[in-house]
Order: structure tokens, then sequence, then C-alpha cells
């Protein structure tokens, strides 16, 4: 955290002073956010900036990397459609790093984005890295089910600031399935949701936001406010139809703690990687 704030990473403050807030399975706040509910963009943002600085590192934006170069057992580089060109080119390295995210985009729903179609996972394979894992993937509890609208993801964020959920006739239920109610870990959540599908007949439930101040829930989620208002919802005053939907994959490329897969001069990090850290449920 220190190292990103040294590079410009901002990070929400009140007084100069860092902002942690709760998510679930959490005993206390400690999480940090940025701009309310854009950290990821921030990091983008930021690290892009950060690297654009260092004289050795080419950004090659749009380049569609197509699979890794191995020769003599060992990643010597990728090969890569040219953006520009739009032809393929080849590039060679002492090491290549995957970043690839993950593979959402397997299923029907999902908070992943577009690309986010595995295909850092199966370059890797196909050049030879042990894959680990792949069974395990978390279905985040509250994306946006409203048609016509994209799987857009709820923060978690939203229930530890005091979102409840409701299911169709307006009932409070995490309480039939967990003690710690909307803040039990994300796999109860998701299955106490579809298990109070189920017993309701319906096809989603409600995150009710309403009993926070308007002009808070405005400043803490400006982006999840922006995309719901473009669909009619008001987070303050409507009941947000929520339902699981696929968002992280545990498993991936098999690395050590230092980013190195099984094939030497290939590492990987991120959620593209296996690297134990989260067990079956992240």
């Amino acid at each position: 955290i220190k190292q990103l704030i040294e590079w410009g990473t901002e990070f929400d403050r009140e007084g100069g002073k860092l902002v942690f807030t709760q998510e679930a399975a959490h005993s206390r706040r400690r999480i940090l956010h940025s701009h309310g509910d854009s950290t990821g963009a921030e990091f983008v943002r930021s690290l892009i900036a950060r690297a654009g600085r260092e004289s050795r590192i080419s950004l090659l934006p749009f380049a569609a990397t197509e699979s890794l170069i191995v020769a003599d057992g060992r990643c010597m580089g990728v090969r890569y459609l040219d953006p520009i060109l739009r032809s393929p080119r080849e590039i060679f390295a002492n090491a290549v790093i995957l970043c690839t995210g993950g593979a959402g985009q397997l299923y029907q729903h999902t908070t992943n984005p577009p690309v986010a179609t595995g295909d850092g996972m199966a370059m890797a394979y196909f050049a030879g890295a042990d894959m680990a894992d792949m069974e395990f993937i978390q279905f985040h509890p509250t994306a946006l089910s409203l048609e016509g609208a994209p799987r857009f993801l709820l923060s978690e964020a939203m229930r530890g600031e005091g979102g409840i959920l409701r299911n169709a006739q307006g009932e409070r239920f995490m309480g039939r399935y967990d003690e710690r109610l909307e803040l039990a870990p994300r796999d109860i959540v998701s299955r106490s949701i579809v298990a109070e599908m189920r017993r309701t007949g319906s096809r989603m439930v409600f995150l009710d936001m309403t009993a926070l101040d308007g002009g808070f829930l405005r400043h803490r989620f400006p982006k999840i406010d922006e995309t719901c208002r473009a669909f009619g919802l008001d987070i303050a005053k409507d009941m947000l139809p929520v339902s699981p939907a696929s968002h992280y994959c545990m498993g991936g490329v098999r690395t050590d703690l230092w980013g190195r897969t099984t094939l030497p001069g290939l590492y990987a990090a991120g959620e593209v990687t296996c690297t134990g850290v989260h067990g079956a449920n992240r």
C-alpha cells in the first residue's frame, strides 16, 4: 500500500487519514478504496502512469497476444497481433509475465468484462505450464439483475455500509441461513440467495440501501449510482434487483510465492494464477 501511494495511487481520505470500509467475513474495517467505488480504475491509472516513466518499458496497448514462444523447454517470448499493422509479430525476452485475468466469460452470468475469456490460462497450458484448481470458481452474491442491463457488480461494500438483502416479499432473509447475516462469506451469501430464490419462486432478490443517507451513498458509490441511474434505479430510494454471478477464478497457472510457473522463463500474477493463497474459497 505504501508503495502504491508513493507511485501516485490516490486512496480516499478524510482529514488526511485513510478511510477504511468493511466487507463480508471481516471482523473490522480494513478495506481501502479510491474515488468511492473506482479502486480498480485508480490502480490502472496510477500503474500505467508509473510504468510510463520507465525508459525501458514500452507500452503497446490493444496488441492481442496469441501464444507463448517456447524453445528448449523455456519460455522465450510471445507471438502477438500488431494493433497498427494488423499482422503477426514476435517479441523475445529473458522472462515473460502473464497478467491476463480470469475466465468469467465461460459463464452466462458474470461480473467480468468481455475480455475475461481465460486466454492467458490457455496459452500457459498449451505451452506446457502446470495448471491447478481450475474447478474452483467464486460467485459474487450481488450482481445487478435487470433485463437489458449488464451484470454490473453491486459492491460488497454496500452491505458493509449497512445494505440489507430482502426477498421478493420484502422480507429480510439472511437470518434463516447465517448469524452473520449480509456479512457472511460470499459463498454462503450466494448460496443463501439461490436458496431463497428457489423458495420464493423468483429470479432475484433485492439489495435495500434506503435506510442510508442519499448524499452519503452517491459520494461513497458514485460509479454504482451512475450505472443504476442509467437503468432507472435510484440506489437511495429503490430496491436494487440482484442475483449471484461468476466473479473470480481461484485456479489458474500454478506459481510459487515469487510468481514463477513450472515453465522456466514464464511468470504469472493476478487472477490468471493459482498461488494457493485463496484455497478453494476466496
